[in-house]
């Protein structure tokens, strides 16, 4: 298509790839000024807290994990050497062209990435046969990513560099003659007289010591086992896909004995995927050595299915997407963005002459479009040096295979399907995962043995440990023991709250969508008389509903409601919103903060459920809601937080849903309220990037020892923090400038306060399994029972951690958070910490189960999410003309610290 937009579009001027320095590194810089200015000295050597000895108390039992022994066979070690390989192709007419460019692969389309991967994995044989050529190394010596890293056992480059200038290139190349019969017939080789490898040597390091290295970014060693383990199923290009962070997938599931695997659709022209996450772990091991592991895990995603994009159209992609154009041959565009204009209205400019897109089809192909109302998808172009604009109809453009759906790019429905086919009882997984290591080919593998490595064919047990769960305690000081399995209980019969909170002048608010499922005014007054009784019986002073507020379902009359509420000093609004009737919560909840006046969202079909089906034990979860909303609090835990410890949890939400958000949300909850296990929070916006801007402690420092002061009659004597992370690679910024920063903070704001900084990750593939599973129980049967603690053998010799499975789940295989302990001047053993981590998952208040990780934490999540969602409110309402894009102006307009909310759970 050689047209152009009417309108050129302007390209963006910037700074060349060599000036621009990445965010991270902006943010160090950053950090390192701001520690100046605090007088701070700091220290590029990081220490890490001492790994303490294990835990002894629970009770003793032994678990399973997903982990495969790696041994050498080789006790004098296995030297490799890295190179950084360049391939370019030589054509006939003299022209060369670089087939493996270096590229930013956070940009490259994930289709556009598998294209290129298969074509190198299609010419490695002729790499082999340059290896061969030169008599330099053997064929199965040589590892790559097939990218630009190349590993190989033999020093190859000290025959064709000089020893004072080891590091320059060298160039390796292979005549049209040279070719492997593999080769013979590929396309990829056609009008090609040689292909040239420009080589340089890097580095080189020994396989197993650098994985032992104190430097807990050293990557390198990882970097090669991982290929190492993929090398085979590599050359396999017709059987998997790869992507970062060791996922793979399978292009034929059944192929390998996952049967069934077709019928998991998901709604939106979307299909889940399964392979496998792969990491390589460095564990203390069983016995007096530490070792090297493979950790294996089931991993699915959704995938866009090859389909003509006029089918999907209402799923508008977030992000680029790569289609191929069905009458051009298949030739590949990326998505840009998609026009308000139909084919039948757009006009482009075409030699001069204008005419509507769906008229140039027709003259120019012959084509008569189907759908010529239908949105135009728009490609970016240059043309003659100009940028400019391609649009084409979507009925032309099928999706590219090997495109996953971005999170941004799902509906709540889609989300949850996902969720629903991705669920997967322990049984079943683990035999999905003893698949998928035979799938990997580690046995018998000839890139293994050459690197004289071996991978054990068990997974690998360890000892670990039940902890008991805490005692609670509610109202009167009535205590309960938690002797269920599962962990979760019920509320005393004739029992009240720890602390019953007073609702008075509150009204019920009907929302209507003019629906024929909509709830009828009489059942909502059954629900709330319901409500009322049952409030009451927990110890709560709630007076009569004043009113039923109906309300149309749209933005213009919420806003109205809220000022009539306003105008009535409404304290409560209890809402029940119609099922299908999503866009109206997160505004609810920017009213709610404007206005403050505490609201609580239900779904009708909830109100219906309690009414027509006596779900008693629902009610009673909307109550545990209210109670907490309004002030109060549910239940103690005996003996779990000592009065003079705050302990604070800190998560971050970094969704990007537009161009518009420029900024990211740290939440945060403490217990600074006068129980020593009553949470509160509150969040605060910082600009959109990492999470290592350090700044952000100000605030929360300043803002929870207030608190507490206020609550408590004076300041913590010990903070214990967990924070959110993403992996081992950031633990060094914490512990060079976040922790430094914090306790720079903490002696501003409490003088003599000591500090525990303990890191909790999710984002990890390693699993616990029962020894013995029943495959006839339920999944929360079949994990492994809340309380399960693993603190040696698979845990790292260099680190104080420890993996902690504090609930049962509802449905699939629990995903066990990993805890680090980085600083600690409290001076814990393991008992203490990991009793206190577990006894926190029960303390999340509006349910009587626990949680996957301490409730300070989960509820920090829960308040970044709730900063997200009521900024996104803010800059999308009805009538908004300017967004909210600067902290400063976000945090003064949204958060909670200046408001009626400040130290209350208003989202609970």
């Amino acid at each position: 298509m050689n047209f152009k937009n009417v309108a050129s579009a302007k390209g963006k001027q910037g700074l060349s790839k060599t000036n621009v320095l990445t965010e991270k590194t902006c943010e160090k810089l950053s950090n390192v000024e701001l520690l100046k200015r605090e007088g701070i000295l700091i220290d590029v050597e990081p220490e890490y807290c001492d790994k303490k000895m294990p835990g002894t108390a629970g009770k003793a039992v032994k678990v399973f994990t997903n982990y495969f022994g790696i041994k050498p066979t080789n006790t004098d070690g296995v030297k490799v050497f890295q190179y950084e390989i360049e391939i370019t192709k030589v054509l006939n007419t003299g022209k060369s062209i670089v087939i493996n460019k270096s590229n930013d692969s956070s940009k490259i389309n994930d289709y556009l990435e598998q294209e290129s991967r298969k074509k190198l994995v299609t010419l490695w044989p002729a790499f082999q046969k340059v290896l061969e050529k030169y008599n330099i190394a053997r064929a199965e010596s040589s590892i790559t990513d097939f990218k630009r890293i190349l590993y190989i056992l033999d020093p190859i480059h000290l025959q064709f560099v000089t020893d004072d200038k080891p590091k320059e290139f060298f160039t390796l190349s292979l005549e049209n003659s040279e070719f492997p019969e593999a080769l013979a017939n590929s396309d990829l080789l056609n009008g090609v007289s040689k292909l040239e490898y420009k080589i340089r040597y890097t580095t080189e390091f020994d396989a197993m010591e650098c994985i032992f290295s104190d430097n807990l970014t050293e990557n390198i060693g990882v970097q090669y086992f991982s290929l190492l383990l993929s090398m085979k199923v590599s050359l396999e290009k017709e059987n998997f896909v790869f992507y970062e962070n060791g996922k793979q997938f399978l292009t034929n599931p059944e192929k390998y004995g996952f049967n069934g695997v077709d019928s998991l659709k998901i709604p939106g022209g979307k299909k889940v995927g399964i392979g496998s996450q792969k990491t390589i772990k460095l564990i203390s091991g069983n016995g007096k050595e530490a070792g090297v592991a493979l950790a294996i895990d089931v991993k699915k995603t959704a995938f866009h299915e090859s389909i003509l994009l006029s089918k999907k159209f209402e799923d508008l992609l977030s992000t680029s997407r790569a289609c191929h154009c069905i009458h051009l041959k298949n030739q590949v565009i990326i998505i840009h963005d998609f026009t308000t204009e139909s084919a039948s209205k757009k006009i482009i400019e075409v030699d001069g002459k204008k005419i509507s897109v769906a008229d140039y089809f027709k003259k120019k192909y012959n084509i008569h479009l189907k759908n010529p109302d239908y949105p135009l998808v728009v490609q970016k172009k240059i043309f003659k040096g100009i940028k400019g604009y391609c649009f084409y109809p979507m009925e032309l453009l099928k999706i590219c295979e090997y495109q996953r759906v971005r999170k941004n790019g799902q509906t709540p429905e889609q989300i949850s399907a996902m969720i629903r086919e991705c669920a997967t009882a322990p049984h079943k997984r683990l035999s999905e995962i003893h698949n998928l290591f035979s799938v990997l080919q580690l046995v018998g593998n000839e890139y293994l043995k050459e690197a004289k490595f071996s991978v054990d064919k068990a997974f690998m047990a360890t000892s670990g440990r039940i902890l008991k769960a805490p005692t609670v305690v509610l109202g009167n000081n009535k205590t309960m023991e938690i002797s269920n399995e599962n962990g979760n209980w019920e509320m005393a019969r004739n029992s009240s709250f720890n602390m019953p909170s007073s609702i008075d002048n509150w009204c019920a608010v009907l929302l209507q969508s003019n629906g024929k499922f909509d709830l009828q005014e009489k059942m909502a007054n059954e629900f709330i008389k319901k409500y009322v009784q049952c409030a009451r019986t927990y110890g709560v002073k709630i007076s009569d509903c004043a009113e039923i507020c109906k309300c149309p379902a749209n933005e213009r009359d919420l806003k109205s409601l809220f000022d009539y509420m306003k105008k009535y000093k409404t304290k409560f609004a209890l809402f029940m919103s119609p099922d299908n009737v999503t866009n109206l919560h997160n505004s609810i909840k920017l009213y709610e903060r404007q206005y403050e006046i505490t609201t609580q969202d239900l779904k009708q079909s909830t109100v219906k459920k309690v009414i027509e089906r006596n779900q008693i034990r629902t009610l009673g979860n909307i109550i545990l809601k209210s109670n907490v909303k309004k002030g109060g609090h549910n239940y103690d835990l005996k003996n779990t937080i000592k009065p003079d410890r705050m302990i604070i949890g800190i998560g971050f939400n970094h969704t990007k849903t537009g161009e518009t958000d420029t900024l990211s949300v740290v939440g945060y909850a403490a217990n600074t309220r006068k129980i020593t296990t009553d949470f509160a929070g509150d969040f605060q916006y910082i600009q959109f990037s990492r999470d290592g801007q350090i700044e952000l402690y100000d605030k929360i420092i300043e803002n929870t020892v207030k608190n507490f002061k206020v609550s408590r009659n004076g300041a913590p004597r010990e903070i214990i923090i967990y924070r959110t992370s993403g992996s081992e690679g950031k633990y060094n910024d914490y512990c060079i400038y976040e922790i430094p920063y914090i306790k720079a903070k903490i002696k501003q704001n409490a003088p003599g306060c000591k500090l525990a900084f303990i890191v909790v990750e999710k984002a990890h593939n390693v699993r616990l399994f029962k020894e013995k599973i029943n495959p006839n129980d339920k999944a929360p049967s079949q994990n492994v029972t809340p309380g399960s603690v693993v603190d040696s053998g698979i845990t790292n010799p260099k680190l104080c951690e420890f993996y902690l499975s504090s609930h049962s789940g509802l449905q699939g295989t629990v995903k066990v958070p990993r805890y680090v302990l980085l600083y600690d001047e409290l001076k814990m053993d393991m008992n203490e910490l990991e009793g206190l981590t577990n006894s926190l998952a029960y303390d999340y208040q509006i349910v009587t189960l626990p949680v996957s990780i301490p409730a300070p934490v989960y509820i920090a999540n829960q308040y970044a999410e709730r900063g997200r969602n009521i900024l996104n409110a803010n800059n999308h309402r009805y009538g908004q003309k300017e967004i909210i894009s600067n902290e400063d102006s976000a945090n003064a307009a949204l958060s909670y610290a200046t408001t009626v909310f400040n130290n209350i759970r208003v989202n609970a």
